[in-house]
């Protein structure tokens, strides 16, 4: 029989186990339309231009249109250069497994343009890694305040009961898996810095800050919780601008580093579209005056806390996270409320996918509260314990169940609503019976802020 103590890694055993039945079951690496598709295309394209064709401006796209057209899908910017949408820090860290994946073709005779079976092959294992490892990181995090059970049962939360699954064995590739690594790691390398402020870790902490924000601009928030780490009210904000202008030399070696990754980026900008900082996302744009709070977590539209339930857990622990850590309540209380506003803001709040995607990237913070949660049910009584594991292990069959219906078609990536959602609600067959069901949002008119959906029911 297995000791407790093991089964924290144990889980993360499983999942890794998990992941591979996925990987062999699914087999999303066969087929042209699979994996490097919608924003990952964009995300990747940095890399075949660069190291296949050698030419990052696109030129090479006007040459043969119908070859390119589902590989290279740039915007073009005022002076006419073709730009790539998304920012290229996913490509960073796609790039060992696309150089691995093009060595491959080459020797086994696979096409090697950047886009056979083996490049899709290698972005799967690459999102199926920094999945484990940021398993792993969060294990550490939470040894650091909770004992071997609360950390063993938020693992199980995190890495089987929430859309970070579904990312990560059928969406391979997005960005949201490397996210929730990489910011769980800053939260380790946060702990890190304040206990030993020095060189080396203000150099850490600046590459991946940068890192962090070239992936996914939005998540620059997780510098706030840099900034606040340790405080307990804002009375402490004082002692703590005192610690930073003590250290100046090292708070001006983490914006280096940050701005040092950000070079290339910049200068791609800057030859595209002739702007050092160039917003890609032409005709989309936040709407901090209309954020759409309450059908961000609860609509069936991607409800984030609708098909993410056991998140549920995690926002009721930061009562107790300030009860009894108040040293973490502050910056992690802080952190989230600003990403949740600011992802929120988006025109396409529903981020269209599975849940509300959005939110996977600070699952690594998330967990904290989510255990101290689980840390005070563990010490109430049995009948209180018993209801909670109930609620707990359905939460988690749900979302393996819902997964599988989202993959199979049975819950739709932007359109569902309440009707249509009890209508398959465990369901294994549901027939077409909810298709008539849906509502399409209007897009042009979400562009606008105005959120409607369309009065002819099609997209």
């Amino acid at each position: 029989m297995i000791k407790v103590k093991d089964w924290s890694k144990t889980i993360i055993l499983i999942q890794a186990v998990i992941l591979l039945l996925a990987l062999w079951s699914y087999k999303m690496w066969k087929g042209n339309n699979r994996v490097i598709t919608w924003d990952v295309t964009n995300y990747y394209s940095y890399l075949p231009a660069t190291f296949i064709y050698k030419d990052l401006l696109l030129s090479f796209t006007k040459e043969n249109p119908e070859k390119y057209y589902d590989k290279f899908v740039p915007l073009t910017t005022p002076t006419g250069g073709k730009c790539i949408k998304m920012s290229m820090g996913l490509s960073m860290l796609y790039a060992p497994f696309f150089f691995a994946a093009h060595a491959y073709a080459k020797i086994f005779g696979y096409p090697a343009d950047g886009y056979s079976e083996p490049y899709r092959f290698a972005l799967i294992i690459s999102s199926m890694i920094f999945n484990i490892l940021g398993l792993i990181f969060l294990r550490k995090l939470l040894l650091r305040f909770f004992g071997l059970r609360v950390t063993t049962l938020t693992l199980l939360a995190i890495g089987l009961g929430t859309n970070l699954l579904y990312y990560t064995a059928v969406r391979s590739a997005m960005s949201h898996s490397y996210n929730f690594a990489l910011i769980t790691f800053f939260i380790l390398l946060t702990i890190r810095w304040y206990r030993k402020t020095d060189i080396v870790n203000s150099v850490l902490i600046g590459l991946l800050a940068g890192l962090i924000v070239l992936i996914r601009p939005t998540n620059i928030v997780v510098i706030l919780l840099f900034l606040l780490w340790g405080i307990k009210s804002f009375r402490e904000i004082p002692i703590r601008l005192k610690l930073f202008l003590k250290n100046y030399y090292l708070i001006i070696i983490i914006l280096l580093c940050s701005l040092f990754l950000w070079i290339p980026q910049m200068l791609y900008w800057k030859a595209v579209s002739g702007k050092y900082l160039y917003f890609s996302y032409q005709g989309e744009s936040f709407f901090f005056n209309h954020p759409q709070l309450i059908k961000g977590w609860f609509s069936y539209r991607n409800g984030w806390l609708v098909y993410t339930p056991v998140m549920i857990f995690s926002l009721l622990g930061f009562y107790f996270l300030f009860k009894k850590y108040k040293e973490l309540f502050f910056s992690f209380f802080l952190t989230f409320l600003v990403f949740d506003y600011l992802i929120l803001s988006w025109w396409c709040w529903w981020y269209v996918g599975f849940g509300n995607r959005a939110f996977i990237d600070m699952y690594g913070l998330l967990a904290v509260p989510l255990a101290a949660f689980i840390d005070f049910i563990l010490k109430q009584k049995n009948v209180i314990k018993t209801g909670f594991y109930l609620v707990f292990t359905f939460f988690i069959l749900l979302n393996l169940f819902q997964s599988w219906q989202y993959k199979k078609g049975y819950i739709q990536f932007d359109s569902m609503t309440k009707e249509a959602y009890w209508c398959v609600f465990g369901k294994i067959d549901p027939k077409d019976r909810f298709w008539g069901k849906l509502r399409y949002p209007d897009y042009e008119k979400a562009l606008k802020g105005i959120y409607e959906d369309r009065k002819n029911n099609q997209k």
